[in-house]
């Protein structure tokens, strides 16, 4: 009985997680997928689960796979992949979600193709040092220990009109500062490449299924963004880490993963201290040497995420149309030229508080795990015994 309770709710929230994530792509379909086959093989000799007699017609080492061929996974959803399982399987899978640090879930991620298609953060150091090295939250995708992740190239910096420019420097001055909603952007760019496991976000075609889910999750995160008639200012990067705390499922966000974000953002904000000061007769190249080339390049690749052709339609046929900018590609055109506007100072002093800010949360997300890891603690109500108010169980 509590068993069929058990499978019913973990089955439950897996289906809610599956349709309520922006990740649910038919890639990662082909992945679960991949685990499942790899799940059953290496399990078969030794798991207590497959020994009853229910099992052994459809159960063999060629079962989920005769099971797997009658279903299109292309378009197979998420209830008719959960159906094809046999409850030993549910089971056993769900042992392995629940407890990514397990054996069992450690063999089945350690899979050749899944190391293959990592990708390394465009604005990642290609080697980092042993002290930069921090575990990955549990809802994005953690490194590889055993393989180097490939390298991704950076995204072009658009062109940005001087007249643009120079009214952004003009409002930098007099006008709302937009800082914190540049922040705001960087944390849930950073969130989409890593979560997507994509870098950059314009490297995806434009028939990837994957490119609706991806600019889904950027509009989910800041609908400002988004929003033609949206006109909020965050004002402090308290405000930008409570109104993005409030856009993720509740499974999906923790200190650590902001923490994450932070950093990322912290490194995409951060002016460079030395740059490469271009020759005058590379002037088209002068944004590529900019001290700010990484927040340039995020609005960027965000710029050739939602640019749209004349029709609203996807290129069909190989035929190139015409591209047409829109609200949303005009605010990021903007932000970009408020970058330029911005002294570098200023923009030191909000990468520094987005490191500080990184450091508090993570540290209390090591306080939560000493904490889980000691044990719990139960309160006692007072009295006249001389028993402890508070035991550690």
């Amino acid at each position: 009985k509590h068993g069929d309770c058990s499978e019913s709710f973990y089955r439950k929230e897996v289906e809610i997680d599956v349709k309520t994530a922006p990740s649910a792509s038919t890639e990662e379909k082909r992945r679960m997928m991949e685990l499942l086959k790899r799940f059953e093989e290496d399990s078969l000799d030794d798991s207590p689960l497959l020994d009853d007699s229910d099992n052994e017609d459809e159960d063999g080492i060629g079962g989920l796979q005769r099971r797997m061929q009658e279903i299109d996974l292309d378009n197979a959803s998420s209830d008719e992949l959960w159906a094809a399982l046999t409850p030993a399987e549910r089971e056993k899978f769900m042992r392995a979600v629940n407890d990514p640090h397990s054996e069992l879930a450690q063999q089945l991620l350690a899979s050749e193709e899944l190391e293959e298609a990592e990708v390394e953060p465009w604005w990642e150091p290609e080697s980092p040092s042993p002290a930069d090295e921090r575990p990955a939250p549990s809802c994005v995708p953690a490194p590889s220990t055993s393989t180097k992740r490939k390298p991704s190239s950076k995204p072009s910096i658009m062109s940005i009109p001087e007249p643009l420019t120079k009214q952004a420097a003009t409002s930098a001055v007099s006008g709302p500062l937009l800082l914190y909603n540049i922040c705001a952007v960087c944390m849930a760019y950073a969130y989409t490449v890593r979560h997507f496991a994509v870098s950059p976000l314009s490297s995806l075609s434009s028939s990837s299924a994957d490119r609706a889910a991806v600019r889904q999750s950027i509009a989910r995160l800041v609908p400002f963004l988004v929003d033609r008639r949206s006109t909020m200012v965050h004002m402090s990067l308290s405000a930008v880490l409570t109104n993005l705390w409030s856009r993720f499922p509740s499974n999906h966000v923790n200190s650590q993963l902001f923490s994450l974000l932070l950093k990322d953002s912290a490194a995409l904000l951060q002016p460079a201290t030395v740059t490469v000061v271009a020759s005058r007769d590379n002037a088209g190249r002068d944004l590529e040497a900019h001290p700010s080339a990484n927040a340039l390049r995020v609005l960027s690749d965000l710029v050739a995420l939602f640019t749209e052709d004349s029709s609203g339609d996807l290129q069909t046929s190989g035929v190139t149309r015409k591209t047409k900018p829109n609200h949303i590609v005009h605010k990021l055109t903007f932000y970009a030229a408020h970058v330029l506007g911005i002294p570098g100072p200023m923009l030191r002093v909000l990468a520094d508080e987005a490191t500080i800010r990184a450091k508090t949360l993570g540290n209390e997300a090591e306080q939560v795990a000493r904490d889980t890891t000691h044990g719990d603690v139960r309160r006692i109500a007072g009295g006249k015994t001389s028993a402890p108010k508070i035991e550690e169980l």
